[in-house]
C-alpha cells in the first residue's frame, strides 16, 4: 500500500494546491505530482483535475479523500504523541505507584507548577518497581524504592481521617461509630484497623458495606453517600473544601506511612526534577495536616 502517497495526497487534497502541500511536506512541487500520479496509478482513478497550478478533486477524488482524510489524521495525531519532544523542549517524566494520589493530588495540581516555559509533565502510573534502564525522571512513591544511594525526597506523611457525605454524617449521627457502615479500600487493608485501633474501638464489630479495590473508587462511593471511608487526608482535601465530603466526630490519626520523591540517578533533568520536588513538597504541606 503506497502510504507515501496517501499522505501525499491527503496534504494535497487538503491545501487545494501542489505547491503548499510540497512546502508543508518538505517535497518538491514535482515530487507531489509524482506521488499523485502514482497513486491514481495505484487505484486506477483519477483523482484530481489540474487547471494550470490549480487543482481540484474529482469525483472518484472526493469520495477517496473522504474515506482516508480520518484515518490519515489518526495515524499522524499517533505518531506526535510518540515522538520526541520539539528541540529545546523538556519532557519531565513522573512515575508513581499511588494511582489515587496521581488523581486526586498530583494531575490537578500541575498547572499551578512553574518549571521553565519549556517544560511539560508526563505522569505515568505502575505499581511495580521500575526496570533498570527504565526511562523516566522521578519516581513518587509510599511503597516503592529505587535505592538507598539516591536522591530523595520526603514530600509528606499521613494523616488518616473519617470522611463522608454531610447527608450521611447527619443520619448518622445519633448512632455510635461501630455501627456506621465503613466502605473500604482493597488496597490499603491495614488503614481501617489502624484507626479504629486509636479510636479504641473494636474492629470485630466494624461493618463493612462496601469495599472497592482501590481509593481512587472508593472516594466517589462516599461522595455518593455510601458510608464512611478512613482515608489519608491529603487524597480528599479537595473534596473537603468543596464541601463534597466532612469529617466525621472523630480525631485524626498519624499514619506510619511518609510519601517520598526519588530522582532517577540517569534523569535527563535532574534540576528540573529537583525543583519539582520542591515545588510539590510546598503544594502538600496544607494537605498532609
Amino acid at each position: 500500500m503506497p502510504l507515501n502517497s496517501i499522505r501525499v495526497f491527503v496534504e494535497a487534497a487538503r491545501r487545494g494546491s501542489f505547491s503548499q502541500a510540497a512546502r508543508t511536506l518538505g517535497l518538491t512541487q514535482s515530487g507531489v505530482s509524482h506521488h499523485v500520479s502514482g497513486l491514481e496509478k495505484h487505484l486506477g482513478h483519477r483523482l484530481f483535475m489540474r487547471r494550470g497550478a490549480a487543482i481540484e478533486l474529482t469525483d472518484a477524488g472526493r469520495l477517496y479523500f473522504d474515506t482516508v482524510q480520518e484515518a490519515m489524521g489518526t495515524l499522524e495525531l499517533a505518531t506526535l504523541q510518540f515522538a520526541p519532544p520539539v528541540p529545546g523542549a523538556r519532557r519531565l517524566v513522573v512515575r508513581t505507584s499511588l494511582p489515587t494520589f496521581a488523581m486526586t493530588v498530583l494531575i490537578p495540581a500541575l498547572p499551578r507548577f512553574v518549571g521553565e516555559p519549556t517544560t511539560t509533565v508526563d505522569v505515568i502510573t505502575s505499581l511495580s518497581p521500575p526496570q533498570p534502564g527504565e526511562a523516566y525522571d522521578l519516581l513518587i512513591s509510599r511503597d516503592l524504592s529505587i535505592g538507598d544511594d539516591e536522591t530523595h525526597w520526603q514530600i509528606a506523611t499521613e494523616d488518616l481521617v473519617c470522611v463522608a457525605a454531610p447527608a450521611m454524617l447527619t443520619k448518622n449521627a445519633e448512632r455510635s461509630m461501630a455501627d456506621w457502615p465503613f466502605i473500604v479500600a482493597r488496597s490499603r487493608p491495614d488503614t481501617l484497623p489502624f484507626w479504629a485501633n486509636r479510636q479504641a474501638l473494636d474492629v470485630r464489630g466494624i461493618r463493612i458495606a462496601a469495599a472497592f479495590e482501590h481509593y481512587f473508587l472508593a472516594i466517589p462511593a462516599v461522595v455518593a453517600g455510601m458510608g464512611f471511608l478512613v482515608v489519608p487526608l491529603l487524597l480528599v482535601a479537595e473534596s473537603m473544601r468543596a464541601g463534597l465530603l466532612v469529617t466525621a466526630d472523630a480525631p485524626a490519626v498519624r499514619g506510619d506511612a511518609s510519601y517520598k520523591a526519588f530522582i532517577n540517578p540517569h534523569s535527563t533533568a535532574p534540576e528540573t526534577a529537583t525543583a519539582f520536588c520542591r515545588w510539590l513538597k510546598a503544594e502538600l504541606r496544607d494537605r498532609s495536616g
